[in-house]
């Protein structure tokens, strides 16, 4: 039987789009690259599956696709932060899809294979748009807020999307750096995407 869940916590998004991502406004990559090489970091404030508690968990989702992520053909591997092998099979199973949600369902649905999902230590400092996360085995993520190239001031920038299904309403950064490493995929970018924003994510039995 499906258990209800729900998730609530912030979000640390980077790809190698150029800052703003295109994929936010017309579903194509703006990255030099032609395609699209993300980690999504998630700081879980507070989470439930069923009656098992997942407050206080993170994961890091590194992922690839070789053009725009409706095109497919892209791979996922996440690394989870918990306590348990409980909170463990929670954590994959959500996050492969098998939970619900459109996030999860609609991004499996573009892997080659539904997404890795292994146990890690995650190192984090939720600093607003300073944020930097490592990830042991995967690699690392840093980012700095925008400025103005002649005056030097923060450039403050939101994006607010009512209807998205990852987080609505997204202060915009750029990465000092974001690097993974793994047999799958390899990435080192800097000076590209970034967003710290709110998530809030719920599945009904």
């Amino acid at each position: 039987m499906a258990k209800a869940w729900r998730l609530r916590g912030i979000d640390l998004e980077l790809c190698n789009c150029d800052p703003g991502c295109g994929c936010n406004f017309r579903g194509f990559p703006t990255s030099p690259e032609g395609n699209c090489e993300a980690v999504i970091c998630n700081v879980i404030e507070e989470g439930s599956y069923g009656d098992l508690d997942l407050s206080g968990t993170k994961v890091a989702w590194a992922l690839w696709w070789p053009g725009p992520i409706h095109e497919k053909g892209g791979v996922g591997h996440a690394f989870a932060d918990c306590g348990s092998a409980e909170q463990l099979d929670a954590l994959r199973a959500i996050w492969r899809g098998e939970a619900g949600h459109q996030l999860f369902e609609i991004f499996n649905s573009t892997f080659q294979e539904p997404t890795a999902v292994d146990r890690a230590t995650i190192d984090l400092t939720l600093d607003g748009k300073s944020s930097h996360f490592s990830v042991s085995g995967m690699g690392e993520g840093a980012m700095e807020p925008l400025r103005n190239p002649v005056t030097g001031a923060e450039n403050h920038v939101r994006i607010v999307k009512p209807d998205a299904f990852i987080w609505k309403d997204g202060d915009i950064a750029q990465s000092k750096r974001l690097t993974v490493d793994l047999p799958e995929m390899r990435f080192d970018l800097s000076g590209r995407h970034a967003v710290y924003a709110p998530f809030d994510w719920e599945v009904s039995a």
